[in-house]
């Protein structure tokens, strides 16, 4: 139960609605990509790798299919071709037989069947093949004028005739027979590039899918255990820079709680340092209030009874009673000088540390400035600084609370004096102005110390930064400064220039124009 005020920051991210302990409106916060989304797609993707390497393969194996195809085709080709060479031999045979026999009108009519399967056969490959349709008219021819005169000199020219087409037959023959080996060739290629594809594609999803798995692990892990060492940093008082959020998934999500928590940890830390703070100021300041209202009460008499001796002796003096004696003289003004002196500083020391509400109220800002800035110039780091206010009398009143005016100017002017330790080129000056500007009051700090480049200057009011040394700043005064202001509405600007001084303007909003009198 040590930690139960960590758990909101560890819930899951909220979606869109209202806050349960704020009332204020919330974003949805959008997961771009979960864990289980990513499960699913380790699922899905090596999934789609695989339809796509069937897709590859099988537009090859497509391709496997139509080779085969063409290759049946060509088995078919060279078997005709071999039909109609066989028929054409036969037919060849025949007619050289023929051509010597007594009658040749039977010897004729005895090739019409040798013709006739020359025919049939040809007109089959005279499909694929216009250039053997010539040849094949021609026997056509030849064999018609043989019927029709049957002679010698008929069965040479239908034998030429043949010769011829036997000829063109055997280049047919060659070019199907090539086609062929190439096309043998081109489905052996065809095959060794599916296997290679196949092999190549498994692989490659393998080491793929085998890589990513083993990053993302690793990088899960990393990330995991870079949240669980800054978790524990967190708790034990972290204040570093926030986790950079690198994943968009529940981890992300995780890593924005863990950076949540630690702006709240620390707004939370930052908070009651400010109260202590601030219950430290009031009681010093009560304390202080104590003191003076008791010194004052004990002084009061005897600075009332010096008074009326001084004022004796004045009178006495004023008319020769009192003439003068020793070496000191009668100095009846000097005594009532200083007596005044020394009841104005109790008194100053007593409106300033008089109690006030902690609630804001209608204040004389003039008049809030002047007594903090006499007080604090008793101060020894004071001692040499010359400490000018130029007040605007026409100045209105405004709504603040008086505790937290005077402690950010206090240690606006601490700050200031600290900045003149060290000069000796120059009067260490320091100069607190009000105004009104910008529909509110201004209060500007000066001074002509050491000033600060632009890299401390953007820092300034950093929570725990400072440049002092050990022991003399913890670098909560101007990050306190900017609370008390902001709490009111107001702003807190600094303007800087390396060995020329630093102004403070402290602007805060007029809520009531009442005119308070010089």
């Amino acid at each position: 139960m040590r930690f139960a005020f960590l758990a909101p920051f560890f819930a899951p991210p909220p979606i869109a609605g209202v806050d349960a302990a704020t009332g204020a409106s919330l974003a949805a916060t959008p997961v771009k990509l979960t864990l289980r989304t990513k499960g699913i797609l380790a699922f899905v993707l090596p999934t789609l790798y695989l339809a796509i390497v069937a897709l590859v393969v099988g537009q090859q194996w497509h391709k496997s299919l139509v080779l085969t195809e063409q290759l049946e085709q060509l088995d078919a080709r060279e078997r005709q071709v071999e039909l109609l060479e066989s028929a054409l031999a036969h037919a060849l045979l025949e007619v050289q037989i023929r051509s010597f026999s007594a009658d040749p009108v039977e010897a004729s009519k005895s090739l019409l069947l040798d013709i006739e399967l020359i025919r049939r056969n040809a007109e089959k490959l005279t499909q694929h093949y216009p250039k053997l349709v010539p040849i094949h008219e021609r026997v056509g021819r030849n064999f018609a004028a043989l019927l029709a005169a049957p002679a010698r000199a008929h069965f040479v020219t239908l034998r030429r005739s043949m010769d011829d087409m036997g000829a063109q037959l055997n280049n047919i023959s060659q070019e199907v027979h090539h086609a062929r080996e190439a096309m043998v060739n081109a489905s052996r290629q065809l095959s060794e590039r599916i296997v290679l594809i196949a092999i190549t594609m498994g692989l490659l999803g393998a080491v793929a899918f085998g890589a990513t798995v083993m990053l993302f692990s690793n990088r899960l892990a990393r990330d995991i255990r870079t949240l669980e060492a800054r978790a524990i940093d967190v708790v034990g008082g972290y204040n570093g820079a926030p986790l950079d959020i690198t994943r968009h998934d529940e981890v992300g999500g995780l890593m924005q709680a863990v950076n949540r928590m630690q702006r709240e940890i620390r707004h939370r830390d930052q908070q009651l340092e400010i109260s202590r703070q601030q219950r430290f100021h009031h009681e010093k300041m009560a304390a202080i209030g104590s003191l003076a209202a008791a010194v004052a009460h004990e002084i009061n008499n005897p600075i009332a009874a010096i008074t009326g001796i001084a004022q004796a002796m004045r009178d006495a003096k004023q008319t020769h009673l009192c003439q003068d004696a020793g070496v000191n003289g009668c100095y009846p003004e000097l005594i009532l000088e200083h007596a005044k002196r020394v009841a104005s500083i109790t008194r100053q020391v007593a409106e300033l540390t008089a109690a006030h509400p902690p609630g804001p109220e209608l204040l004389d800002l003039n008049a809030l400035v002047t007594n903090t800035c006499n007080f604090i110039s008793y101060d020894q780091r004071f001692r040499g600084i010359a400490l000018v206010i130029e007040p605007d009398h026409d100045l209105p009143a405004i709504e603040a609370v008086a505790d937290h005016l005077t402690q950010v100017l206090m240690n606006l002017l601490i700050n200031a004096a600290d900045t003149l330790d060290g000069v000796t080129d120059r009067k260490p000056t320091i100069r607190v102005v009000t105004r009104t500007a910008d529909g509110g009051v201004l209060i500007k700090v000066s001074d002509n110390g050491c000033g600060m480049d632009r890299a401390v200057l953007s820092r300034t009011f950093d929570d725990s930064f400072t440049t002092k040394p050990v022991g003399k700043g913890c670098g909560l005064g101007l990050f306190l400064c900017k609370t008390l202001v902001e709490q009111r509405g107001g702003r807190i600007e600094l303007e800087s220039t390396p060995g020329v001084g630093t102004t403070a303007q402290i602007w805060l909003p007029l809520e009531h124009q009442q005119q308070i009198a010089a």
